[in-house]
């Protein structure tokens, strides 16, 4: 059964995870561009992570509201406006920070080049070469793996047993796992070769890069990354200390290169959309009818000055036809006391800003926005804008009471999480299925790490 425990360990490893270390504080990974450590908890970051777990059975009321209830079905019918791609557009970073960089945290956007769109695109995940031709520095292999193109090569045992057992587990003589190519008894990267078997050179950006080192310079050291919608925050546990905060370009690089958020504005933005609004009409009478852009023109890295924010100080709001209607803690996980000592206070300070500072200033009449709340000076900062659409996840609320609240509101309702029993908890870490294999998170069945070893070797034997 040797060479049964040296497989699992492999596929152990190839699903992501190869070992606990440190007792049950840090986990170690063997990832695709190398082994990092990721805390069993989510650190600070400058976005906190949403639970995707559904709201729909919470009510979380707080400050002074009337009703437990925000939902008035005599007033409006639960169906979303059609989302336009306009609306989509309005919400990029590029489009709003003109009008409301007063208000919002220290930026800069620089245009992308289609080679660099390619470079993500591409499969595999891969480091483009520094500006001297060489490896970005702290990202060679240090442990003997093979990489090509910036990738690990797991090697699997060449023998019967080993091709028996991967048949049983339904795996093929080649599988790909996360970008960790795995084979059996041949090493399968992503490299390319020419017809004369040399590799193709790995990409280069740098101008690109030098770019992104002036800016990181600027914002005094460490910047946090995004496109025209998302941040790669699905993608922070391969970085180093599983955190957004980027100290170097290679970093912004292996954090856009491994997310899928970021490949979903890269190809899917749009998904969604009805036309163009468009109130001419063709020659025979009828509505002209606007093709849907499979993507928009232009491209742009959002590098923002990096700050510690405080997760429990993270709003969303959600706006109906110009009205704030409701006010929701974004981290549902957690239950913070003070919020409900100083929920009123916070409650206030969002309807000023909202005022003073949002309010008939954006494109469309039906919108999300986060905020952030600094806790010393209790200053208001924008940090984002969400489509009003059912792709922005409504966190303590649900669609339903945002689409039928009252029209003119005395004012916002104000949820928050009351106590820890009502912090709506997920089985899996935020963003796991990100992270490994839909087989591997099944497998786990929302167990710690040596739980999900014992029963992943289990399930191997029984697969013999």
């Amino acid at each position: 059964m040797d060479t049964i425990d040296r497989l699992t360990d492999h596929l152990f490893q190839a699903f992501g995870t190869a070992y606990l270390k440190g007792g049950n504080s840090t986990f170690s990974f063997v990832t695709i561009v190398g082994t990092f450590n990721m805390p069993s908890s989510t650190s600070s970051s400058t976005e906190a992570d949403p639970s995707t777990s559904s709201p729909e059975n919470t009510t979380h009321n707080t400050t002074n509201n009337s009703s437990n209830n925000i939902s008035d079905s005599s007033y409006s019918s639960a169906t979303f406006p059609p989302i336009t791609v306009s609306h989509i557009s309005n919400c990029a970073f590029p489009a709003w920070h003109a009008t409301f960089q007063h208000c919002t945290l220290k930026s800069r956007c620089i245009p992308l080049s289609e080679e660099f769109i390619d470079y993500l695109n591409a499969d595999g995940i891969f480091l483009p070469l520094d500006g001297d031709g060489q490896h970005p520095a702290g990202y060679e292999s240090d442990d003997g793996d093979e990489k090509e193109n910036g990738s690990y090569v797991v090697e699997l045992p060449d023998t019967e047993d080993a091709e028996a057992m991967m048949a049983r587990m339904g795996l093929g003589d080649d599988m790909e796992r996360d970008g960790v190519a795995v084979g059996v008894g041949e090493e399968t990267g992503h490299a390319d070769a020419d017809e004369d078997g040399e590799e193709e050179l790995h990409p280069a950006f740098p101008d690109l890069q030098r770019q992104i080192e002036e800016i990181i310079d600027e914002m005094g050291g460490a910047v946090f990354p995004k496109l025209n919608w998302s941040s790669p925050k699905d993608a922070c546990w391969v970085a180093t200390g599983s955190t957004l905060k980027c100290v170097s370009a290679a970093d912004v690089f292996l954090l856009l290169k491994s997310s899928d958020f970021i490949a979903h504005d890269l190809g899917h933005a749009f998904e969604n959309c009805v036309q163009h609004n468009d109130t001419s009409a063709d020659e025979n009478g009828q509505p002209r009818r606007q093709p849907i852009p499979a993507r928009p023109d232009q491209f742009h890295l959002v590098l923002r000055k990096w700050y510690e924010l405080i997760p429990s100080m993270e709003f969303r709001c959600f706006v109906r036809d110009n009205v704030l209607i409701g006010i929701t803690q974004r981290d549902i996980a957690n239950f913070y006391d003070f919020l409900v000592d100083e929920g009123e206070s916070l409650h206030a300070s969002i309807e000023r800003f909202f005022s003073d500072n949002i309010k008939g200033r954006f494109p469309d009449s039906s919108f999300v926005f986060d905020v952030y709340i600094n806790q010393r000076n209790r200053k208001v900062w924008l940090l984002d804008f969400n489509p009003f659409s059912p792709e922005t996840d409504p966190l303590l609320f649900s669609w339903n009471e945002i689409l039928t609240a009252h029209p003119t509101p005395t004012r916002a309702d104000f949820r928050i999480v009351e106590s820890q029993a009502r912090a709506v908890n997920s089985a899996h870490p935020a963003y796991t299925m990100n992270r490994l294999p839909r087989d591997a998170i099944d497998l786990s069945n929302g167990g710690s790490i040596d739980e999900f070893a014992e029963r992943f070797r289990r399930n191997v034997y029984d697969a013999v």
